[in-house]
């Protein structure tokens, strides 16, 4: 029977006494834990393994960049390696020590017991070396400069004056007591010189030279006796290029 209108108050409590009395009645079955515990575990390990493999992937990738742009793999793969430092890093020299050329013998010089070729130094224009006690020497791109001795007098030896052949090895010898010096020229691959005296033997002289290797440089030495001397120029391979007999 349809209830009146004014009673579907009465009527919506009466259905709802029922299903709650029918609910009463219903026992629920088990919750299905350890169902939802695998599936979740499952998840887990195919969220880790997927994870995984990015992982692969990114540090792979941060590798083979590293490799083609010439440095050492990524530190991110454990493959990291102490950088390769070359003969030349090895020694390093002490904060404000003066850089000092390092001459260096070939194979062939080694083996045959010749001597190491002294090491030329580079000099600005003008750059005064102390190069015995009381002596200084300098050059600029006119020729060689000195003073010493005690007269305080500067002297000059040009190499622009026309006496000297820039085009042929040669080697010229000035001397004042027992420090000697002098032009060697002709030659941009200039390796020694040495002042023979009395005797035999011999002196191996400082040498310098101006930026760019002009030709021609400067040498200097101080003799044990101040006796007579002879001069030989020698390039960096060993062979005599010029020879003064003694004087």
């Amino acid at each position: 029977m349809t209830p009146a209108p004014d009673a579907t108050g009465a009527w919506d409590a009466l259905l709802r006494a029922e299903f709650a009395r029918a609910a009463r009645d219903v026992t629920p079955g088990p919750a299905p834990v350890a169902a939802v515990v695998r599936a979740g575990r499952a998840r887990r390990r195919r969220r880790t393994a997927a994870l995984s493999f990015l992982a692969v992937l990114g540090v792979s990738a941060a590798v083979a960049a590293g490799t083609a742009l010439g440095r050492g793999p990524h530190p991110a793969g454990g493959l990291a390696a102490p950088p390769v430092r070359s003969a030349a890093d090895a020694t390093v020299p002490a904060p404000g020590a003066p850089a000092v050329p390092r001459a260096s013998a070939s194979p062939s010089s080694a083996a045959s017991g010749r001597r190491v070729p002294a090491p030329v130094r580079t000099v600005a224009a003008g750059e005064r070396v102390t190069a015995a006690p009381g002596w200084k020497v300098w050059l600029t791109d006119r020729g060689k400069h000195w003073e010493g001795g005690g007269d305080g007098l500067e002297q000059f030896r040009s190499v622009i004056d026309g006496n000297v052949d820039l085009a042929r090895p040669g080697i010229s010898h000035q001397g004042e007591g027992t420090f000697h010096s002098g032009l060697y020229y002709g030659t941009r691959d200039a390796g020694r010189v040495e002042l023979v005296e009395a005797g035999g033997r011999t002196t191996a002289a400082a040498l310098l030279e101006l930026p760019g290797r002009p030709g021609w440089g400067v040498w200097y030495a101080v003799a044990r006796d101040g006796s007579a001397v002879g001069l030989r120029l020698y390039d960096r391979a060993g062979r005599l290029l010029s020879e003064l007999p003694p004087l």
